[in-house]
């Protein structure tokens, strides 16, 4: 798995993919930062719509990028024919995954607590670190989901599932049972540490609020049957191939 996760990162290396774990985070805080600057709470606007909206959709891109470049360079002929288990190999792609957004995660916690100081916040810098770093363990399920999905369909299938959750995920993340959707698990995540609503708007008044930290156990539990899943479906796949 490990070395899986070594051929993997080598095989980004001088590609848009490395650009993009980057970049990323850096257009979403200048965005951000525009749109939300009058108001006065443009640290926690930025986490907000990171954990609505951009985390999930940019670990959906990067991955279906990843999966791009491989069926592009070799169709994946390299990795069949190698000696090593596909089933680890499989998991090994999804730590390369899960791995590239954790960096992505520590750029935008980087940005988040400079402008934390340039700026009017009643967040504290632990509030902002955990929420971000929060937000990627929250998010860690989608990794194995979009390696499978990638891997039999594209990356723009993929891209547009995954905007297709976080849609449902804002419009139901109001009732009750719009917790069992996993996509509103990011949404909801943060909001007692960053005090600020789904929809944007500050909470006045904190005290009886839940912090939904149960929401980092069920998406662990998760990631780790989707992972299970998603290596035996490739395993399965190449058998019924040979």
């Amino acid at each position: 798995m490990l070395k899986a996760l070594s051929i993997e990162t080598l095989k980004t290396k001088r590609t848009l993919v490395r650009q993009l774990i980057w970049v990323f985070p850096f257009l979403v805080a200048i965005v951000t930062f525009l749109l939300f600057a009058a108001a006065g709470y443009v640290a926690q606007s930025i986490i907000n719509q990171w954990s609505c909206i951009w985390f999930p959709l940019f670990l959906a891109l990067i991955i279906g990028l990843n999966d791009r470049h491989e069926k592009n360079s070799t169709e994946y002929k390299m990795i069949l024919s190698s000696p090593d288990d596909l089933f680890s190999y499989e998991l090994g792609r999804i730590l390369h995954g899960s791995l590239q957004g954790l960096i992505t995660s520590l750029v935008l916690v980087i940005l988040v607590c400079v402008l934390s100081f340039v700026t009017v916040t009643s967040v504290s810098v632990s509030s902002i670190v955990l929420a971000i770093l929060g937000l990627w363990l929250v998010n860690l399920w989608q990794v194995p989901l979009y390696t499978w999905i990638s891997r039999l369909t594209n990356m723009y299938v993929t891209v547009l599932i995954a905007a297709i959750g976080v849609f449902i995920g804002i419009e139901i993340n109001e009732y009750a049972w719009g917790k069992i959707w996993p996509f509103t698990w990011s949404e909801i995540f943060p909001i007692s540490l960053i005090k600020i609503k789904i929809n944007g708007l500050p909470i006045a008044n904190t005290s009886g609020l839940s912090n939904n930290y149960w929401t980092i156990g069920a998406a662990l539990v998760l990631f780790v049957i989707l992972s299970y899943l998603g290596a035996r479906s490739f395993r399965n796949q190449v058998k019924k191939n040979d």
